[in-house]
C-alpha cells in the first residue's frame, strides 16, 4: 500500500473520530442540561414568606396578563387604577388577592424546561401560554415581590418567578386551588352596580338618537308587560315589545369608566327609569366618536328611594361609563323598531297586564 493512501486513510479516520467526539460531547451536554431541567429541588412552606411585609409597604401592583396590562396604585383614599383616572378598585378583590398570595404553600418543584412552561400557562408575556405576572413595588419604586401565576388544575396552582426557568406547584392551606380573577382591568372595577328589580320598574322615558321620545308604563308590580303611553298614534308590534328597553336598568354592565369632566362628548339621548319604590335613575348618553358614554344621576321620588338614590350618586358622581353596543341598543332603541305608526291620536292600549 502506498504512503499517500495511508495518509489519506489516517486523515479520514481522524476526521471521523473528531466528529464522533464532538457528537458525544454535544450529547453529553444535552443530557446534563436536560437533567438540570428535570431535577426537582425540595421546596416547602410559604411561597411568599415575606408577604405581610410586602403588603404593608406596597404602593403599586403591576398586573400583566395574557390579555391586559394595568397598574393598581395606593392613594390617600385607598387603591385606585391610574389608567382609569384614579377610579377606585373593588376592595374585596384586593382582599381576595391578599389572602390568596399569603396562603400559597409549595407542593413541589416542577419543570425548568422553557419549552414546557406554556403548558402550565407560565410562558413570558406576549408568548402563547403566558401567565399573569404580579409585580409589587414600594414607595421608591423598588420591587418587593414579583411572581407569575399560571394554570390551576388537579388541585394545584402552577407558578414561577420571572427571570427564573424553574416552575413550582402550590396549594392553598385548605387543599384548594382557586385562583382569584385578576388578569383583566374591568374585573377590578365595579361596572355592574345598577340592577333595578325588574318587577319594581314602573315608568320609563326614552329619548333615542333618532325618532321621537316615548314613554312606557306598567300598571302595577304584577303586570307582565309595559304599555306605550306616549306619543299617540303608535302601537307596539307585540304585547311585550317594550319590555326590553323599559327594563334596561334591571341588568346593565358598563365596559369602562372615565372622569366625566374629561369627556367632550355631545348629548345624543337619554334614558330614565322610575320605580314603584320611589327611585328615579337617569342616564344621559354622550357620543365620543363612535363610542357612547353614560352620565348617571339618581333621585328619590319618595322616602322609599332615598337610600338607593344616595348610594348610586355617591358611586357615580363625576364619572362617565362606557356602553357596549348591546346595552346602547336596549337603552336608546328607536320607537319604530318596537312599534308601528298607526296615525291614531291615542296612547296604545295595555298589553297583557293581568300577570296571569
Amino acid at each position: 500500500m502506498s504512503r499517500p493512501m495511508d495518509r489519506q486513510r489516517l486523515r479520514h479516520l481522524l476526521i471521523t473520530g473528531g466528529i464522533a467526539g464532538l457528537l458525544l460531547v454535544g450529547a453529553a451536554a444535552t443530557l446534563v442540561i436536560q437533567a438540570r431541567r428535570d431535577w426537582q429541588p425540595e421546596v416547602s412552606g410559604a411561597v411568599l414568606p415575606d408577604w405581610s411585609h410586602t403588603v404593608a409597604n406596597a404602593r403599586e401592583i403591576e398586573i400583566t396578563g395574557p390579555e391586559d396590562h394595568f397598574i393598581l396604585a395606593r392613594g390617600e383614599a385607598g387603591w385606585v387604577m391610574p389608567s382609569r383616572d384614579d377610579h377606585p378598585v373593588i376592595a374585596e378583590r384586593l382582599a381576595e388577592l391578599d389572602a390568596f398570595l399569603a396562603d400559597l404553600r409549595y407542593a413541589g418543584a416542577r419543570t425548568a424546561d422553557p419549552a414546557k412552561l406554556a403548558r402550565l400557562e407560565l410562558a413570558d408575556a406576549g408568548q402563547p401560554g403566558a401567565g399573569t405576572r404580579l409585580t409589587v413595588r414600594g414607595s421608591e419604586g423598588e420591587v418587593l415581590s414579583d411572581i407569575l401565576i399560571g394554570a390551576a388544575r388537579n388541585g394545584l396552582i402552577y407558578l414561577r418567578f420571572p427571570e427564573q426557568p424553574r416552575s413550582y406547584a402550590a396549594q392553598l392551606s385548605d387543599g384548594g386551588a382557586a385562583v382569584p380573577a385578576m388578569g383583566l382591568a374591568d374585573g377590578w372595577l365595579d361596572l355592574d352596580f345598577i340592577a333595578l328589580e325588574s318587577s319594581d320598574i314602573a315608568r320609563t322615558v326614552i329619548t333615542p338618537e333618532r325618532g321621537p321620545t316615548y314613554v312606557f308604563e306598567r300598571a302595577g308590580r304584577s303586570a307582565r308587560n309595559f304599555s306605550l303611553r306616549e306619543p299617540g298614534g303608535w302601537r307596539p308590534i307585540t304585547a311585550g315589545a317594550g319590555n326590553g328597553p323599559s327594563a334596561a336598568l334591571s341588568r346593565l354592565r358598563f365596559r369602562d369608566v372615565r372622569r366625566a369632566d374629561r369627556l367632550r362628548g355631545e348629548p345624543v339621548g337619554r334614558h330614565v327609569e322610575e320605580t314603584f319604590s320611589g327611585l328615579r335613575v337617569s342616564l344621559d348618553i354622550l357620543a365620543l366618536g363612535e363610542t357612547r358614554w353614560a352620565v348617571i344621576e339618581a333621585e328619590a321620588l319618595s322616602d322609599g328611594g332615598r337610600e338607593a338614590a344616595a348610594a348610586i350618586n355617591a358611586r357615580t358622581a363625576g364619572w362617565a361609563y362606557l356602553l357596549s353596543d348591546l346595552s346602547l341598543d336596549r337603552l336608546l332603541r328607536p320607537l319604530d323598531e318596537i312599534a308601528d305608526f298607526t296615525g291614531a291620536d291615542h296612547a296604545s292600549e295595555p298589553g297583557d297586564d293581568s300577570g296571569q
